[in-house]
């Protein structure tokens, strides 16, 4: 990176939730490569551990810290130990969601749903993000600014057949993304979210079929499935001065899947349902 790259990360604090495997790993890996020091919080200690010694063995600067985003205490003692080994937290990418098959299996339609299954989604998706948010900005307004980055999803953005929950806590991140952008842009501090569409992550893996997948990537504009560092390279844009001009946005990065109404017919490749 040159002294002109506007995505040098070089002197801040980024806290990555859910950054112990997908995507929150490849973002704490990303924004490391770009110079920031990276607190890796996962509510999987053991994969938190490994992805910070990755870090710091590839010359970077990481700890790793157990973090259940729902829960508030864990929220003040982490930010609080992140600030004194690292110094102020000035990017925060809030990526923890429940998406494994245990979860996702039961996240049905409205009249099946399992009331705990919504409020376990809403909790670590909506509440987890509102605590990250709560505890984080005064560090930024201490340190005189700083950006947060929220994983969303295209599910937010769509009607789909399938995990309700899910989908109606991405479609409210939107908003909050929105809110914490009015409520303290004056501030210095700028939220934007990143909506990957289908990601090659363990998880797709875990909760769907290689036909639905072949279906699924038959859909895209581009001819292939996202990748973790797909998405880590926009959190990494969205973090640094490259996005200063740009808050209250959330970036799609979906490989044109919801861009278009697939054809219906016997001969169309891609007669799937975007989302």
């Amino acid at each position: 990176m040159g002294a002109a790259d506007r995505t040098d990360l070089t002197g801040r604090v980024a806290l990555v939730t859910g950054a112990g495997s997908g995507i929150g790993a490849a973002a704490a890996r990303a924004l490391s490569a770009h110079g920031a020091a990276v607190a890796v919080t996962d509510i999987a200690g053991d994969s938190a551990e490994r992805v910070a010694k990755e870090i710091e063995q590839g010359g970077g600067r990481a700890v790793a810290h157990v973090l259940d985003v729902a829960a508030e205490d864990a929220w003040r003692k982490v930010v609080a130990r992140t600030e004194a080994e690292l110094g102020p937290i000035t990017v925060l990418h809030g990526n923890a969601a429940p998406t494994g098959g245990a979860v996702m299996s039961r996240d049905l339609d409205v009249t099946a749903m399992d009331p705990g299954v919504w409020d376990l989604i809403m909790a670590v998706v909506l509440r987890g993000n509102m605590l990250g948010c709560k505890h984080v900005i005064p560090s930024m307004i201490a340190a005189g600014g700083g950006s947060i980055v929220l994983t969303s999803s295209i599910k937010g953005r769509v009607g789909s057949s399938a995990r309700t929950a899910y989908s109606v806590a991405k479609g409210g991140l939107d908003q909050l993304v929105r809110m914490v952008a009015t409520e303290y842009g004056h501030l210095g501090i700028r939220c934007n979210g990143v909506a990957p569409g289908i990601i090659a992550t363990p998880g797709l893996r875990e909760t769907a079929g290689d036909e639905y997948v072949a279906r699924l990537q038959a859909a895209h504009l581009v001819p292939r499935l996202g990748t973790a560092e797909d998405v880590a390279a926009a959190v990494v844009y969205l973090a640094s001065d490259a996005s200063s001009f740009m808050t209250a946005h959330t970036l799609v990065l979906d490989g044109g899947l919801s861009a278009y109404v697939p054809v219906m017919s016997p001969q169309a490749t891609a007669a799937v349902r975007p989302g």
